[in-house]
């Protein structure tokens, strides 16, 4: 049986219908019931951890009265199983059962009726659960997983962090479930991006312009500098296998720090201002590249850096453990290229149909031997090659992909604040 999951206490008590008209009574005029067991969350073929039902308030009844009652329930969405679909009232006016969740859908729903012992209707209600389902997609519409900004791993360790909402989250363990996630209370500034180095640390791009890095998994930050001085504003970050910190700026240089945020180096020669400047990558241990309108290749950690030959129109670039170059462009909507060598020539390698053109830094993610693409609007799909692309789910709304120490897959979208949020869709690990 699990235990109520979504980072908050959920009320097993909702109060109902509170002076309610019983449409054609002849005795009562009004009467109350409490909601017992709503919004809970369990794994799908499992029971909820609290029995769900009403509960008529006897003293509520008017005119005073000693009538009976009894509930109707149906599953209405889910395929979930009741324990009883017809109960009584008790002395007490509770009329509860059990619920074992389906694997339908991952909003589930039931819908009670109540009715007096001579059959007359009185009222109708619903309750509502979440399933979550190990075994295939989820589809989550509220709560945490919504929005995800940002993910680290650390899979030596088996531990993972989250960005969600400018709030931090974390879950370790090798057999956590993918809501399992546990909220870190304080953490300074808010992050924009966080990014993991080769000793596990993670530093945290801050909304202020500042960068921080906590050494114990997001339990104590410490302040390490300000990469671009004099901006008090967000920035793009990211850390190469090398270790090497990268930080940049739509209206600023290049900037690069060999010691671990402590000191920084700018370009102030090669690298355009005023273009999207994507993640930087180590490339056959001698250089690093980067893709500013052109792919950018710079052999002195930063200062300068060359032009490489780039397919027409790139907006995302991806560099294997092989040193092949993936370049992403908009022909089609969405379109991969790949090099194997170096860059000089490019072929076309995959280009599946998207529900719109755009790009996202959060296109493509490595778990132990699969690289993993998400086109936004489109869908994810797996490769070991960048040749033969094998397909997971097809989509039209979700954007950024993120895989956390075990596997499991996320596949997130926006989170309006004056619209229905985009759903996240979360493949458990091991599928």
């Amino acid at each position: 049986m699990k235990r109520l999951l979504y980072m908050l206490i959920l009320p097993v008590l909702m109060l109902a219908c509170e002076k309610y008209p019983m449409p054609g009574s002849e005795t009562l005029e009004s009467f109350s019931y409490m909601i017992f067991g709503n919004d809970q969350s369990a794994e799908s073929g499992e029971y909820l951890e609290t029995e769900i039902g009403v509960q008529i308030i006897l003293e509520s009844l008017v005119p005073p009265s000693n009538q009976k009652f009894y509930i109707e329930l149906e599953v209405l969405k889910g395929g979930g199983i009741l324990d009883k679909t017809t109960i009584e009232a008790g002395n007490d006016g509770k009329m509860l059962t059990r619920w074992k969740l389906g694997n339908e859908n991952n909003q589930q729903t039931v819908k009670g009726k109540i009715y007096d012992s001579s059959g007359e209707y009185y009222s109708e209600f619903t309750i509502n659960a979440n399933a979550f389902f190990t075994d295939k997609w989820n589809t989550i519409t509220d709560g945490f997983l919504i929005g995800i900004g940002d993910m680290v791993k650390d899979t030596i360790n088996n531990r993972s962090m989250m960005i969600s909402g400018r709030k931090l989250y974390v879950k370790e363990g090798a057999d956590n479930k993918f809501y399992e996630w546990k909220q870190i209370q304080i953490y300074p500034y808010r992050f924009k991006d966080i990014e993991i180095n080769s000793k596990g640390e993670v530093y945290g791009g801050g909304w202020d312009g500042n960068l921080y890095k906590t050494t114990d998994w997001g339990q104590n930050w410490i302040l390490v500098s300000k990469p671009i001085t004099g901006n008090n504003y967000h920035f793009e970050l990211s850390v190469s296998k090398d270790d090497y910190i990268w930080v940049s700026r739509w209206d600023n240089d290049m900037h690069c720090s060999i010691d671990g945020g402590i000191s920084w180096r700018k370009d102030t020669t090669s690298v355009p201002n005023n273009v999207p400047l994507g993640p930087v990558y180590q490339f056959n241990d001698t250089s690093h590249l980067a893709l500013a309108l052109n792919v950018k290749q710079t052999f002195d950690d930063g200062m300068t850096w060359k032009d490489l030959n780039t397919p027409q129109y790139s907006s995302t670039l991806f560099v294997t453990g092989e040193n092949e170059i993936i370049l992403q462009n908009q022909d089609g909507g969405f379109t991969l290229h790949k090099s194997s060598d170096s860059g000089k020539t490019y072929k076309k390698v995959f280009s599946p149909n998207v529900a719109y053109g755009t790009t996202s830094w959060h296109c493509y993610d490595k778990f132990k031997d699969y690289y993993y693409v998400l086109a936004p609007g489109g869908g994810v799909w797996k490769t070991k090659d960048f040749e033969k692309f094998e397909e997971l789910i097809t989509f039209s709304l979700q954007r950024n992909l993120f895989i956390d120490h075990t596997g499991t897959i996320y596949a997130s979208g926006f989170n309006y604040s004056n619209a229905t949020p985009d759903p996240t869709l979360v493949l458990p690990g091991n599928n």
